[in-house]
């Protein structure tokens, strides 16, 4: 429809209508289009159009609309108030449908009856004439006579019928033998000329017969077979030669010669009798024509004449009548003119008055229009700056904590040395993720403990920083408790204990007990901060019946109604009987107080509004009712206690008056009514449940014509039930789908202020959350009625929308309980009845009166004095739309089922026949609920029989009340345990945290200390400058002898023994400083202190365990003895190290105290024994073991044996519950229920029976728990504790290694001293006084030449040398890898690569291995960069990297030859045709550019091996592998753009591609023509062939026809005189027409002018003449004999054709030029970022088609295709083709 609608509005308004569905609300509410569809219809002209405004402003619609009512009312198109809002809102179904009722009236009618129209109201306006023309009736008298003129026409009436059907006949006859005779002519003719046979035509096909084919192609495919050219051409040669065989044989010659006679002879002889026939019989047929025409013309015109002279009468007065019709048309066109122009001109001033509103007010939305922008602008600005301040904050912090993480990883890696501890790592990662600080924010971190005095002034500065650290520790431990608490992380049960199931019975049990735990828990935290209490229902019987009805015309209905339902105890409510029945009950408390005067015509003086007018006049009708007795009070009661019982009220103002529920009610209502306000929804619906509450001895009731609204029926649900519906605004503009997910989703939010207490940090709720039942409505039924002109034109409507209902409709519809019911004018008894049966719930479907009695009373119906009708199909007619699209099965189905028993439980009440239906019905609904029953009974014995352990999902834990004191008293015990427990446990870890990141500072500390120690000065340099002074100060005449030389080698000998002296003396202290540190004890206490913190943390899983098992007892204890238990347990405390003796000071613990120190002592002695001998301390040799063995065993001792204590206790209290004996079952069956009894006794015992499972489950997996926690702790202990020793001893290692590294490197210093200076001796030289000996280096003065220099190096090192304006190789190789990051693929956007540059050529000078450009580029201005890079790639949006880096090397473009060259040599490496060779193959294959490097000049060899290298990683795809093609690709370059594209075909294809226009353009023309020809020469030849067969085919069927063929035999002369010409096989025939003849001679004699021409023009060889494609009639003459002169002279004349080269290629494929395209300039055809600005890819596309048609395989001649302007501009454009020299580029831009 919509598609409809589309079209017409395209049609009328003649434009394109492009809205969208979001839009077209908005375009259509103001109304304009509507004005412009009726004004194209001339509904409206344009005077009135234009009073439509196309402003959406809401003063602009609402005038449009109202005078569109108007015109569309002229239509008898009828707009509601509800369509008409919702179509100023812009609602599309609104719009929709009235664009439906649009087309529907106007699509039809065209100008003409809109016109007629307008005419007709004009017309009105004229005072008419009463006639138009003077009529006297006149009698029809018979003709007393025939005319004498026209007798005889009437005597010759046969004859002349039977000439005027003879004429036709002969005319047709006539006709045809005339068409007959032409057409022999013609064929006379077409024998003398030659012959002829067009192509016929195909013919049409018709759409049938092109489906049939189509089914016919589908069923049968067409196999084709890709034929190669030259199977073409061989296919095509051995068809010639076959046609050739069979009509160049004699034979086949003088065959057709005898048929061409024969048919000559036969076709002459039948012209020829047929020419005479035709002939005879024209002429005689010409002569008997005329005669007749004469005779019959004559009696005609005789005949006729008379009849013209009464035609002419009846003409005149025709066109009298016209002219006169004509002369009223135009006056009344002058009229409406005059009328037109008048109302133009007064339209043109309001038009004027109108323009000068309008552009005032253009001024001022110009101007707030502006100013509005500006002020977007800049909340735009604000906004997006606040994003990108916040984006950075995230992104600064964020960095932050990267650089903290990875300076903190580098501090511990270099002070560990190796791998650093996961431990570690996974404490960052929390820091990291809890979004604090890695490193600490106070040191050391122990000060977070210290407590200041109390009157110490701690600093803000001070008190905040200690703040953040406490949050910081806050924070880590939270996160190690919850690992701790559910085994993750460091924690995770599989990696920390051995041989770990996970899936062992343990774990069930441990978490069985935990989930029984966690039901005590949160039983006893709901007991103590229980749920928010819910709005209790209205305090109501249960009714069976609840039912409401609309729309009720008359309130005498409501008496009737009420007479049928005093059986059933129904009572009638009406919403004016409920306000009066509030207002009389205020009044009769406050007799005695005040005197209440209930004036119903005040209550209407005062009220405002018509509504609250109508209310109080049923009010006062219903008043005056009851005060006549019509209708009995309401039972009122007992009088109050305000009531007095004298004559004179007195009212006391020191008594509080205290109303009832219903007078307070009164009274709001009184003083309301008295106000003139109206009653609130929220007052009438409580005065309804009072009225309601009143009433004695009813069973259910009805209200009437209330709620009016789904406010009001909200309102009323919640009076009564407690509960509120939906609000109005979730469900408006819904369907009916989502209408009922939104009622059932709804629930009611209430606030709980205790639902964050109400949380344990140790266990999880259990319990189901128990979900909010979906709302369900109070009432049984909802009934609207609706009144109805013609009952059966009502359509059973099942889809309830907006359109056709009301929201409270759908919401009831949705609930299963709407009825809708039709009635014409006046509502009669049946149907009143009909009402009442849905009221009281009776839904079977079936007539009234045949059990009226059971539901009314017997002859309550038959008496009731009410109108009845006889034609009940007609009268009414009832809707359920309940079950729309088969939504709602489950309230349907629910409410079936109620009315199932409602209809059995009434059925036991009337007696019936057997045959009657409805008992029938009621019997079978009993029967089908019994079965139902039955089955679900059985379902419940077949789910009893599987066993639910105690804590499983789907066990029912036990409920047993007891008090809340005691459960208040428990949850508040368990709060402190928790609290506890929670705050020990974190404690502690932060105590082993603390422990832990010690180590880090300790290792430090020995590091630095050690360091120190080793590197003390000595008085090495003493000694040496001592013995350096003695030697310079000796004579030098002595140190030439011989004894002088042993002497002083004998010194230096005594010189070295004394500095190895203090060599050893160092390094013994050194390891007596270390052993030092060893016994210092730091170690073992730190040790001590972490097992007796996890010793700690087994002590609190005990406690934990113990207040648990305590928890579960206290808690059934008193479930089942209603009162707690009085027995406590006490907790066992584990043994701990005791390692500081000073304190032990208390001699009551003297002798445990000192087992406790006799302990430590054997432990440290242990330890430092394993430190001493440098052993690492494992599993194995730990002495810690034995003392955490003993505590976890002991804490599982303890568990365990409480465990069993608690056993043996639940084991007596089950024996002593199981003593009960259980009642037996009682079942009852009642029609469709079965009933269980069971008593409080048997209650209590399967309740307790339950809780002596739970708490068995519990207590079970409490000690599986415990246990395992227990084991944990013991395991992580064990692991922390090697952490902690492995890195101990790896510290020491390490400085053990470097007092020996370094007492080595002494010794080695003084070797290398006493060798000096033993040299200075035997030299005779002096001992320079730049000698130092320090630490352990020795070291000589370099500036001082000791010795003579020595040779220099055979070979010296190279490196790349290169001058200041090229790159060197490492340069690029950095550049790559940078822009490697950035654009892996090689492709980057051209403005990033300008910014990379940019920033290269600022901040390159800044990295430590260098500058990554030449000296001349950082001359280069950065503002230049994109000067150079559009220099280099020219304007496009991206740019290869790869192609800058190969400019920056410096090396020349390869020529084409070179690329094919190298390309074969890497073919031949890659055998498989990847398009990728390995580094082996690349490195042994030689590049073009090696050949220009000096082979002497090593740093060139150098350059090139690294250029090479370069090269290779460059376009490196795999580790050791290189894509060669995209690297010949990339050096496909060259001045000339195009020559660079011709180069990169080349390297597609394999060899040179030909693109020089010079070069390729003649041979290129030829294979053109050469094609052209080929193509000319099949077309000929296919179409000689068809001429051919169509020919010998209608030969053969023209003459063979009754003649019999016989075979002649071949003869050899007969055939050899049939090749000297036809003349002799003709001249033994008959001889033609002399028109015959000549027309043969002339047609052969045209043929042998026109191969003569072609002989004398033919150019070609006699063997090119063999080649060429000959059409098959051209061959049928031959080609005379030319003489050898001739021959000779053409030769001579011959024109040298250009010679294709084999090794060029000329023409490539398109695919190839595609995947160059792709490859190189992705950016324009795969990428395509401004596809509409660059349509690169469509303009190739259609030059490509525009090509193919060239060659015959589609390939594209490669010199035509560059010659496109198109292809050149895009060529020059992207500089991919263009080689460019980047040196003096960037040397013309520095200048």
């Amino acid at each position: 429809m919509a598609e409809i609608l589309k079209e017409w509005l395209t049609e009328r308004l003649q434009r394109q209508i492009v809205w969208k569905a979001e839009e077209f609300g908005n375009m259509m509410k103001n109304g304009h289009v509507i004005a412009s569809v009726l004004l194209s219809y001339n509904v409206i002209n344009e005077e009135k159009h234009y009073l439509i405004r196309p402003s959406n402003a809401p003063k602009d619609i609402d005038n449009n609309w109202e005078y569109l009512r108007e015109w569309l009312r002229e239509l008898e198109i009828n707009l509601t108030s509800t369509d008409l809002a919702n179509t100023k809102e812009g609602k599309g179904t609104a719009l929709l449908r009235l664009f439906y009722q649009l087309f529907l009236h106007l699509d039809k009618m065209d100008r003409i009856d809109f016109i007629k129209r307008e005419r007709k109201m004009v017309s009105n306006l004229v005072k008419k004439m009463d006639t138009r023309f003077k009529v006297d009736k006149i009698e029809e008298k018979e003709e007393p006579t025939i005319d004498f003129l026209s007798k005889p026409l009437l005597n010759e009436k046969h004859f002349i019928e039977w000439q005027r059907k003879k004429s036709e006949e002969v005319k047709e006859t006539f006709a045809y033998l005339r068409h007959k005779y032409v057409k022999t002519l013609q064929n006379i003719e077409e024998k003398k000329t030659p012959c002829y046979y067009p192509i016929s035509k195909p013919k049409k096909l018709t759409e049938k017969d092109k489906k049939d084919m189509e089914i016919f192609s589908k069923k049968f495919p067409c196999k084709t077979r890709p034929y190669t050219y030259k199977e073409l051409l061989e296919m095509e040669k051995k068809a010639a030669e076959e046609s050739k065989a069979l009509m160049g044989s004699e034979w086949a010659q003088n065959y057709m010669e005898n048929l061409y006679t024969r048919m000559h002879k036969k076709a002459d002889s039948e012209e020829f009798q047929k020419q005479m026939t035709t002939a005879l019989s024209s002429a005689m047929w010409n002569q008997t024509i005329n005669e007749e025409e004469t005779n019959l013309d004559t009696e005609l015109a005789k005949k006729v004449l008379k009849l013209s002279q009464f035609e002419k009468q009846m003409c005149t007065q025709i066109m009298e009548t016209k002219q006169q019709a004509r002369n009223m048309f135009q006056n009344r066109v002058r009229a409406e003119k005059e009328f037109a122009e008048q109302r133009r001109k007064q339209f043109d001033q309001y038009l004027d008055n109108i323009k000068e509103q309008i552009n005032s007010a253009l001024d001022e939305i110009g101007f707030e229009k502006t100013r509005q922008n500006m002020l977007h602008k800049r909340l735009y600005a604000e906004k997006i700056k606040r994003k990108r301040q916040h984006y950075y904050e995230i992104c600064y912090e964020t960095m932050l904590s990267i650089v903290d993480y990875a300076t903190r990883y580098a501090y511990f890696k270099k002070l560990i040395g190796d791998d650093i501890p996961e431990h570690y790592i996974h404490e960052w990662k929390i820091l990291y993720f809890k979004q604090q600080p890695i490193f600490e924010i106070l040191e050391p971190t122990e000060d977070v403990l210290y407590e200041p005095a109390f009157e110490e002034e701690v600093p803000p500065e001070v008190e905040e920083i200690i703040r953040l650290e406490l949050d910081r520790q806050e924070a880590m431990n939270d996160s190690e408790f919850l690992e701790y608490h559910n085994y993750t992380g460091p924690w995770n049960l599989d990696h920390l204990i051995p041989n770990f199931d996970p899936e062992s019975e343990e774990r069930k049990f441990e978490y069985l007990g935990t989930r029984v735990l966690g039901h005590v828990v949160y039983t006893l935290l709901e007991i103590k901060y229980p749920y928010p209490p819910s709005r209790p229902p209205a305090d109501l019987p249960q009714f069976t019946s609840k039912a409401i009805l609309r729309n009720l015309p008359d309130r005498a209905i409501t008496t009737a109604m009420q007479t049928l339902l005093d059986y059933r105890r129904i009572h009638v409510v009406r919403i004016e009987a409920a306000i009066n029945y509030c207002l009389k009950q205020f009044k009769a408390e406050m007799v005695g107080c005040i005197d209440i005067e209930l004036s119903f015509d005040k209550f209407l003086l005062a009220a405002q509004e018509e509504p609250e007018k109508e209310l109080i006049k049923l009010m006062k009708t219903d008043d005056e009712i009851m005060s006549k007795g019509l209708e009995p009070l309401p039972v009122i009661g007992a009088l109050p206690p305000n009531t007095k019982q004298t004559q004179t009220p007195k009212i006391l103002p020191e008594e509080e008056i205290v109303f009832s529920t219903a007078a307070d009610l009164g009274k709001y209502a009184y003083e309301g009514l008295s106000g003139g306000d109206a009653l609130t929804d929220y007052l009438l619906a409580a005065m309804i449940v009072e009225y309601i509450k009143a009433q004695d001895d009813i069973t259910g009731f009805v209200i009437i014509n209330y709620p009016n609204s789904y406010r009001t029926a909200q309102i009323l649900e919640e009076a009564f039930t407690g509960c509120a519906p939906p609000g109005e605004e979730s469900l408006v503009d819904k369907d009916d789908i989502y209408l009922e997910e939104a009622i059932a989703n709804h629930r009611t939010v209430e606030k709980d202020e205790y639902k964050e207490i109400r949380k344990s940090m140790l266990v999880n709720n259990p319990h189901k959350i128990e979900t909010e039942k979906p709302f369900e409505s109070y009432f049984t039924c909802y009934i609207q009625l609706k009144e109805t002109e013609d009952i059966l034109q009502e359509l059973v409507i099942w889809d309830l929308n907006e359109e056709n209902s009301e929201l409270i409709e759908r919401f009831y519809s949705v609930l299963g309980i709407n009825y809708s019911m039709y009635y014409e004018l006046v509502i009669e008894k049946d149907f009143l009845a009909q009402i009442c049966k849905y009221i009281i719930g009776d839904c079977i479907t079936a007539s009234v009166t045949s059990y009226s009695d059971a539901l009314f009373g017997e002859n309550v119906l038959s008496n009731l004095n009410f109108p009845t009708s006889t034609d009940k199909r007609t009268k009414s007619k009832i809707l359920k739309p309940e079950m729309a699209g088969g939504k709602s099965k489950d309230l349907v189905a629910k409410s079936k089922i109620n009315q199932s028993r409602l209809i059995s439980h009434s059925g036991l009440n009337v007696v019936k026949e057997p045959s009657s239906p409805d008992i029938t019905q009621v019997d079978t609904l009993n029967e089908i609920v019994a079965e139902e029953a039955e089955v679900e009974s059985e379902n419940n014995e077949v789910v009893d029989e599987v066993t639910v352990l105690a804590g499983e999902e789907d066990w029912d834990y036990g409920k047993i009340p007891f008090s809340q004191t005691i459960g208040a008293a428990l949850a508040t015990c368990w709060e402190e345990v928790e609290k506890i427990y929670l705050h020990d446990m974190k404690q502690l870890f932060f105590a082993i945290r603390l422990q832990m990141n010690t180590l880090a500072l300790y290792v430090r500390f020995i590091k630095d200390k050690m360091t120190q120690i080793i590197t003390l000065p000595s008085n090495k340099q003493d000694l040496v400058s001592q013995f350096q002074k003695d030697y310079n100060e000796f004579e030098s005449d002595w140190t030439t002898v011989a004894v002088t030389k042993n002497e002083w080698h004998c010194r230096v000998k005594d010189l070295q023994k004394k500095l190895y002296h203090i060599c050893d003396e160092r390094k013994l202290h050194a390891e007596q400083k270390r052993q030092a540190l060893i016994l210092d004890n730091w170690a073992m206490e730190e040790l001590t202190a972490m097992a007796n913190s996890y010793i700690s943390c087994m002590q609190a899983e005990i406690n934990r365990s113990m207040l648990s098992f305590q928890a579960l007892h206290d808690f059934y204890y008193a479930q089942l003895k209603k009162m707690p238990p009085n027995d406590r347990l006490t907790s066992k405390e584990l043994t701990r190290i005791s390692y500081d003796l000073q304190d032990e000071a208390d001699s009551t613990a003297t002798r445990k105290s000192g087992g406790e120190d006799k302990v430590f002592r054997h432990l440290r002695t242990a330890f430092l024994d394993l430190q001493i001998k440098n052993i690492q301390i494992d599993y194995s040799n730990n002495p810690f073991n034995i003392i955490l063995d003993n505590n976890a065993k002991f804490a599982l001792k303890v568990i365990k044996e409480t465990n069993d204590s608690y056993r043996s206790l639940i084991s007596r209290e089950y024996l002593e519950h199981a003593k009960l004996v259980s009642a037996p079952r009682k079942k009852e069956d009642s029609g469709s229920n079965i009933l269980t009894g069971q008593t409080s006794e048997d209650i209590f015992k399967n309740n307790a029976l339950k809780c002596i499972d739970e708490w068995t489950m519990g207590i079970n997996g409490e000690m599986y728990r415990a246990s395992l926690r227990i084991l944990a702790l013991q395991y992580k202990c064990y692991r922390d504790m090697k952490l902690f020793n492995d890195i101990i001893y790896k510290t020491f290692t390490l400085v053990q290694n470097e007092i020996n590294t370094y007492y080595l490197n002494e010794i080695e210093s003084v070797d290398r001293l006493c060798k000096y200076i033993q040299l200075a001796v035997e030299d005779c030289r002096r001992i320079p006084e730049s000698l130092i000996l320090e630490h352990d280096t020795f070291v000589i003065d370099p500036n001082l030449l000791q010795f003579s220099p020595r040779a220099p190096p055979a070979a010296a090192r190279i490196d790349d040398y290169v001058s200041d304006m090229e790159f060197k190789v490492a340069q690029l190789e950095r550049l790559r890898s940078q822009f490697k990051i950035v654009a892996p693929s090689g492709i980057a956007l051209q403005q990033a690569f300008i910014y990379l540059l940019q920033d290269f050529l600022i901040f390159g000078h800044e990295t430590c291995d260098g500058s990554l450009v030449p000296e001349l580029w950082k001359r280069l201005d950065p503002e230049h960069v994109p000067k150079l890079v559009f220099q280099m790639f020219g304007d496009t949006a991206y740019v290869d990297w790869r192609d800058f880096l190969i400019y920056c090397a410096n090396i020349r473009f390869p020529s084409v030859e070179e690329l094919l060259d190298l390309r074969h040599e890497l073919r031949c490496i890659d055998q498989d045709s990847t398009e990728l060779i390995d580094k082996e193959g690349y490195t042994t294959t030689e590049l073009w550019f090696e050949r220009d490097f000096d082979i002497l000049d090593p740093c060139e060899q150098l350059r090139k091996n690294l250029i090479k290298e370069f090269l290779f990683s460059l376009y490196e795809t795999t580790k050791d592998m290189i894509n060669y093609s995209a690297l010949l690709l990339a050096l496909c370059k060259s001045p000339n753009p195009i020559e660079g594209f011709a180069a990169a075909l080349s390297v597609a294809v394999g060899k040179k591609v030909c693109h020089s226009y010079e070069e390729c353009n003649e041979i290129v023309c030829h294979l053109i023509k050469e094609k052209k020809y080929r193509d000319a020469c099949r077309a000929c030849a296919l179409e000689c062939t068809n001429l051919l067969l169509d020919k010998v085919i209608a030969k053969v069927i023209d003459i063979c026809v009754g003649t019999s063929i016989v075979e002649v035999p071949y003869d050899p002369a007969t055939a050899a005189e049939g090749k000297k010409g036809k003349k002799a096989a003709k001249g033994s025939g008959p001889k033609l027409k002399k028109g015959e003849q000549s027309t043969s001679q002339s047609a052969r004699q045209s043929k042998e002018t026109n191969l003569n021409i072609a002989s004398k023009i033919k150019v070609q060889s006699a063997v090119e003449v063999r080649n060429t494609f000959i059409c098959p009639p051209c061959q049928e003459y031959e080609i005379p004999d030319v003489k050898e002169e001739e021959l000779k002279v053409e030769e001579e004349q011959k024109v040298e054709l250009p010679e294709e080269d084999p090794n060029i290629a000329y023409a490539v494929s398109q695919k190839v030029i595609w995947n160059v395209l792709e490859i190189c300039l992705p950016w324009h055809f795969s990428l395509l970022p401004e596809e509409r600005v660059t349509p690169y890819k469509d303009q190739v596309k259609e030059i490509l088609e525009r090509l193919e048609v060239e060659t015959d395989n589609g390939d594209i001649y490669v010199v035509h295709f560059l010659e496109e302007p198109v292809i050149c501009k895009l060529l020059h454009k992207a500089k991919k083709f263009t080689a460019v020299s980047l040196l003096e580029e960037v040397r013309n831009i520095v200048s």
